[in-house]
């Protein structure tokens, strides 16, 4: 641990994160390379600190990565999508479980999950949420709407009209209450399939159509997917082990 020197009343109580590298200075002292609190090391230097208490770590390239990827995610200024990607690049690239990221960046692991589910989205609704114009609360009501176009329909609404998260909730579950009692006897067979869809559809994070076939108890489950990334998630979901 390298202490601090102060400057005037200027003093730094939280340490930086080093690593050591192999370079040396031109006083054959050691060279240190920052791995995390860069912004606490720029404001040190605007007000003149001389030195930095700093925690030496040993980290290889992979932890460094790790490293400056978690204080990434400590940026103030990250958007919700911006934080879910940043989530999904550690369980991805670093093979990592939700618990291990919650642990690693401090937060509950239920926190880590929903933030993920806001990546399957549609592209429009991440868009509206990058520009500030939905919040995160938005974002997570909005992944419990499976179907895509309805989900877009509500999220312009929720803009258009400036709904709070709570109106957005409302609206949501006024929609997508049992459509079974509400139905005539002739109906209720299509209103079950319906609420089958929304289900199934609810826990895929996708759309979902139910068909029933000419044979009873047949029919066609279709699952819709809207790039790679979202069809390799329903794959995991699904158990569906390919060859690669």
């Amino acid at each position: 641990v390298v202490a601090a020197a102060t400057a005037g009343n200027a003093w730094l109580m939280q340490p930086v994160i080093v690593r050591r590298v192999e370079s040396a200075q031109a006083d054959g002292g050691p060279s240190f390379q920052l791995v995390a609190g860069e912004r606490r090391w720029r404001a040190s230097r605007i007000a003149g600190l001389a030195e930095l208490p700093a925690i030496v770590q040993e980290l290889n390239e992979t932890q460094l990565a790790e490293w400056a990827l978690i204080e990434n995610l400590q940026r103030e200024d990250l958007n919700p999508i911006e934080r879910a990607g940043a989530f999904e690049h550690l369980v991805d690239r670093f093979k990592l479980t939700h618990d291990d990221v919650a642990k690693r960046v401090g937060v509950d692991r239920s926190t880590i999950s929903n933030s993920l589910r806001l990546l399957h989205l549609s592209a429009d609704v991440q868009d509206l949420v990058r520009e500030g114009l939905l919040s995160g609360g938005h974002a997570k009501a909005l992944t419990s709407v499976a179907d895509i176009e309805h989900q877009r329909d509500l999220a312009k609404r929720a803009v258009r009209q400036g709904w709070s998260v709570r109106q957005l909730e409302a609206v949501i579950r006024r929609l997508t209450q049992d459509p079974i009692a509400s139905q005539p006897a002739g109906d209720r067979r299509s209103a079950h399939l319906a609420d089958l869809e929304k289900q199934i559809g609810q826990q895929l994070h996708t759309k979902v159509s139910v068909r029933p076939g000419r044979k009873k108890g047949s029919g066609t489950l279709s699952i819709e997917f809207y790039d790679t990334r979202q069809f390799d998630a329903l794959l995991a979901k699904l158990g569906v082990e390919t060859q690669q």
